[in-house]
């Protein structure tokens, strides 16, 4: 059975758009069209892949998230095909906006990727807090910018959702009775909102100890004891660990990598650029999962 290239391209509007009508206005068609093509996907499959409600979309369901990683990639591909077969290179110049803790993974090996397959487009990147991309993205600052959110913001189109988590050097042990001291990025990071807004909800004591403007800063002085940070879960590499409950640490909530484009951004370097850093972010995997400071060697030994 073949997946028709419209349909995933209509059901990849509706899930960025979380809506029937805007969808059916990208693609100048019928909302009932669009109905259609998303009827057809579910029907194909057997199930659904969007919940609805009065005839408005509230969510992905399983299937449907996990059809949408499929769709990008396919689509990419589709796109990418085509494009080779066309005397026309993909040129033009891109303005991007990116969070400071890109740089604690892949990112530098996917723009070099991106280049090598796109020799003539031309690329700006800067590193900011996810507050200020997103803000400035809105004010046409940036031709596209990627950023982190609260789950549901709906700011932009949402690439993956991933766990924060408390980080801490191999050595340092927060003591439960004092004040944490913090290690965190400038403020308008969505993981320095998170962590005040959870030690302040739960009367936990804190004082900052040192601000970082990028990710290397921030990682080494967490490894050097400096204080606790907080991060995704899939940016945590040793010498860094997990802390957990036992250091008086309340839960932190999961945030959303998103991207949008500039207001007058709709060039197809640009839609090309998005596809596949969103990609390459979908398929970057996960670090293995780290056990919680309550190992034995992360323990403060009785004297």
């Amino acid at each position: 059975m073949n997946f028709d290239i419209d349909c995933l391209r209509t059901f990849l509007l509706v899930a960025d758009s979380m809506s029937f009508s805007r969808a059916a206005e990208s693609v100048g068609r019928s909302q009932s069209t669009v109905s259609q093509q998303i009827n057809k996907l579910e029907d194909q499959l057997g199930k659904s892949i969007l919940e609805r409600r009065k005839g408005r979309v509230i969510e992905l369901t399983p299937e449907g998230s996990k059809l949408l990683q499929y769709a990008r990639r396919i689509l990419q591909l589709n796109d990418e095909a085509f494009g080779s077969m066309s005397d026309e290179a993909l040129t033009g110049f891109v303005k991007l906006g990116v969070p400071l803790d890109f740089f604690g993974r892949d990112f530098t090996h996917w723009l070099t990727d991106f280049k090598k397959m796109h020799p003539m487009a031309g690329l700006e990147i800067e590193a900011n807090q996810s507050e200020n991309l997103q803000k400035r993205t809105a004010r046409g600052e940036f031709d596209l910018a990627f950023f982190k959110q609260d789950a549901g913001a709906q700011l932009g189109t949402v690439v993956l959702k991933e766990q924060l988590v408390w980080v801490s050097g191999p050595t340092f042990v927060p003591e439960s009775s004092v004040s944490i001291p913090m290690v965190l990025f400038p403020e308008g990071c969505a993981y320095r909102r998170a962590a005040q807004t959870a030690l302040k909800d739960h009367n936990r004591a804190w004082h900052m100890s040192f601000v970082g403007p990028s990710f290397e800063c921030l990682r080494a002085a967490a490894i050097e004891g400096m204080g606790v940070t907080v991060l995704a879960r899939a940016l945590v590499h040793a010498p860094l660990r997990v802390l957990g409950p036992s250091h008086g640490l309340p839960l932190l909530p999961a945030v959303e990598v998103a991207y949008a484009n500039g207001r007058r951004s709709n060039s197809r370097v640009v839609s090309e650029l998005a596809l596949f850093l969103a990609d390459s972010l979908s398929n970057s995997g996960v670090a293995p999962r780290m056990r919680l400071s309550e190992e034995r060697s992360a323990r403060p030994r009785a004297n």
